[in-house]
């Protein structure tokens, strides 16, 4: 059989094409069109791969390296607090410091017409928690505090120049006056004016052979008050 070429022409740009009488065939791929769907497929792999792009992993290294730090930072000052902690001395277990009360009521003595009286034979029972000689309600004062063997509180109060306003300020909580106490201290039994409410208080005013006026109070029982008062001893100045 015979075969011919025809060759049609061809448009300005343009390959020439031939055309073969007799021979037919499928026509040739794309280029442009085979490697966009190479293309296509590549970035359907990808996606069923799973590979996440590379921003993201950027991203996740920089959230878990911050994470990181934070729980380091968190475990640090929790050590730091617990060191601390450690160290803080227990409460029950620091001794309170000792109340020069001897010093204190020697200073009075010495400052005072007096006389001073002070607590130097109680017993272990009994612990000062303050001695002091300062302005009181602006009245010069000695005054000591202590705790009872019961618990409970008492205090003695002593100026030269007592005032009303000094005595009822330290007579405030005691409420009325309820009569009168006989009771001994260190001069010998006298007649205390006494006052009973929320606290209990005694009041010994100026005589003989004593210039100042004492007050004496305290959420202790009469029997305690009592107590502590024939304790009292006078004080030699320095």
């Amino acid at each position: 059989m015979t075969s011919t070429t025809n060759t049609e022409p061809n448009s300005p740009g343009e390959r020439p094409r031939h055309h073969l009488d007799g021979v037919s065939g499928p026509p040739g791929p794309d280029p442009e069109a085979s490697a966009a769907a190479g293309a296509t497929a590549g970035a359907e792999a990808s996606a069923a791969d799973g590979a996440p792009p590379a921003e993201n992993k950027s991203l996740k290294r920089l959230q878990n390296y911050s994470m990181r730090n934070m729980i380091y930072s968190l475990v640090a000052v929790f050590a730091l607090v617990f060191v601390v902690w450690a160290l803080m001395p227990n409460s029950e277990e620091q001794q309170r410091r000792p109340v020069e009360v001897g010093m204190v009521a020697s200073y009075a003595a010495q400052e005072s017409a007096g006389p001073v009286w002070s607590t130097q034979a109680l017993g272990e029972d009994w612990s000062a928690n303050f001695a002091n000689f300062e302005l009181f309600d602006d009245v010069l004062s000695w005054r000591v505090g202590l705790v009872t063997p019961s618990t409970e509180y008492v205090e003695i109060s002593q100026a030269d120049e007592a005032t009303d306003s000094w005595v009822g300020e330290l007579t405030d909580k005691a409420g009325d006056e309820v009569g009168t106490r006989t009771i001994t201290g260190p001069d010998g039994p006298q007649e205390w004016t006494a006052y009973e409410g929320e606290e209990r208080a005694v009041v010994l005013g100026p005589g003989e052979g004593r210039e100042n006026t004492t007050v004496v109070r305290g959420t202790a029982q009469w029997d305690e008050i009592e107590e502590f008062i024939g304790l009292l001893e006078p004080v030699e100045a320095d």
